[in-house]
């Protein structure tokens, strides 16, 4: 059994990241923890999976009781030397134990794991990220855990190994908790949802446990949220016409005790009592307890300026490749793409076969041309520098008006001024997504090239950039392996492997 009992966590710079937090875990869990990027979710992660971790890194006040063995994956696994059949061999004191290779070949067989031994010499850095996170999930289940923890595991997984994560999931009979920016794969396994979330310009955390689907969820959240909305625009109507009743009373006695005689003292002090009871008429109006407008994190606002459509027949990219080569490797050949207008090209494929190599081509290939193009990168890292703000990164004219435009949209994004001048190298991965997509609007490029963009945004948050991205009013190539935003955004569909292109989606 795990139980968390009034958990609060907070940063050595006093920011509280969860407050009173409690709940535990049941046979049969399927438990995803949802919220913005920095909210606390990696923290609870590594809380209940490997608690000196955080004990030793921030104030952690509350009860933990736990007797059951985890499996761990945490969120960055660092690219390592190590052999595959070493890590998968390796017991607790970091002896090689090969007694344990039956079973790992039991575990690889059981998990539909491609993994033949001639490849247990390779290291671990010449794996794709997908290839890597089924081969720990096996080295895990070797050692037979009763709660799988984990964080993020689907960050780096194309389309095929989703699909096999997700059954993975969903077969498991131990009890799983997981942190999954996925709208899909919350949909189809998460059977309870943590929400974690910070509000009032993150002072004030807040956490919600529902022992529902994502979707029932989303739907008894987003009627909460009308609710809360129409009647705290409801008190504030009736705020107000009080207000205006009491200001015509209000003035009247006003009036009347500046014209009154003083042959009539009696009358005067009657006025005075009035006065005296219409301040507290306005106290107790004042007073009454406000229900507040809802601050939920999908509540974010970012949108293109208006411009005209770009002419559905203008040539934006027309590229023709023999052959995509990185350091002698030959990862494609006979590549062709064309993109028109209003374009919104979608590309998939296995990982590691060169997608993002591409991607960088085909940006280099535009600018030759001529076309105002602009690139999110996967790596945020390569084009954000590090030790600027994000308002310094986004600056370009240095005017005033530049500022407040900068400042409003990176409010609009849920920062806080703090955040916005502090070096981007402590913003979260979400933040840094934001302040991209930001620099996406302020390029006025008619071409946008995109490298997973999603991949660290909230669920929540997703429909606002989905609606953006849909408004551009140029064309959009963008690598994503999440199966939401091809879905809603994309209007045509590329596979992409060592042959080159091919179509298999145009709607």
């Amino acid at each position: 059994m795990l139980t968390l009992n009034k958990i609060t966590i907070t940063t050595p710079k006093g920011r509280v990241l969860m407050k009173d937090l409690s709940f535990s875990i049941q046979p049969g869990d399927k438990l995803a923890i949802i919220g913005e990027e920095g909210n606390g979710k990696s923290t609870l992660c590594k809380l209940i999976a490997d608690p000196p971790q955080v004990y030793d890194t921030m104030i952690v006040e509350g009860q933990i009781i736990n007797d059951l063995r985890i499996g761990y994956l945490p969120q960055n696994q660092a690219e390592c030397n190590e052999t595959a059949g070493d890590f998968l061999l390796r017991d607790s004191n970091g002896e090689i134990d090969y007694s344990v290779l039956p079973e790992v070949k039991r575990e690889l067989n059981r998990l539909h794991v491609q993994l033949p031994e001639t490849r247990f010499d390779e290291p671990l850095s010449r794996f794709s990220g997908g290839e890597r996170v089924k081969i720990q999930l096996v080295r895990l289940m070797v050692n037979q855990p009763e709660l799988l923890v984990l964080d993020e595991p689907t960050n780096d997984l194309d389309l095929a190994t989703l699909e096999w994560f997700e059954e993975f999931i969903r077969q498991s009979e131990v009890p799983i908790l997981f942190v999954s920016h996925d709208e899909t794969l919350l949909q189809r396994c998460a059977n309870r949802i943590l929400h974690l979330e910070q509000t009032q310009r993150k002072t004030v955390p807040l956490w919600t446990l529902a022992s529902v689907g994502y979707d029932d969820y989303v739907a008894s959240r987003q009627d909460m949220i009308q609710r809360q909305t129409a009647l705290s625009s409801k008190q504030k109507a009736q705020y107000e016409k009080q207000l205006q009743t009491w200001r015509q009373i209000y003035q009247k006695v006003e009036h009347a005790q500046a014209t009154i005689t003083r042959q009539n003292p009696s009358g005067g002090r009657l006025l005075k009592k009035k006065i005296k009871n219409l301040k507290a008429v306005r106290d107790r109006l004042d007073n009454v307890e406000k229900i507040k407008k809802p601050d939920p994190e999908e509540a974010i606002n970012l949108a293109f300026t208006n411009q005209p459509s770009i002419y559905g027949q203008r040539c934006l990219l027309d590229d023709t490749l023999d052959r995509l080569v990185i350091k002698d490797r030959i990862l494609s050949v006979n590549l062709s793409l064309q993109i028109f207008g209003q374009a919104r090209i979608g590309i998939i494929g296995d990982n590691g076969s060169g997608k993002t190599t591409y991607l960088n081509h085909l940006h280099q290939a535009a600018k030759k041309r001529g076309t105002n193009v602009a690139m999110m990168p996967q790596n945020y890292e390569s084009l954000l520098p590090l030790n600027q703000s994000a308002v310094e990164f986004l600056t370009i004219a240095k005017t005033k008006e530049e500022h407040t435009r900068i400042m409003t949209y990176l409010g609009n994004l849920k920062f806080t001024p703090e955040e916005m001048n502090q070096p981007i190298e402590r913003c979260s991965q979400g933040q840094k997504a934001k302040i991209l997509f930001t620099h996406l609007v302020f390029s006025d490029a008619d071409l946008l090239i995109l490298d997973e963009p999603t991949r660290n945004l909230s669920p929540l948050t997703l429909p606002v950039i989905e609606a953006m991205l849909s408004e551009f009013h140029g064309a959009i190539l963008a690598v994503s392996h999440d199966r939401r935003f091809l879905r809603n955004v994309m209007k045509t569909i590329y596979h992409f492997d060592e042959n080159g292109l091919h179509l298999i989606m145009n709607f």
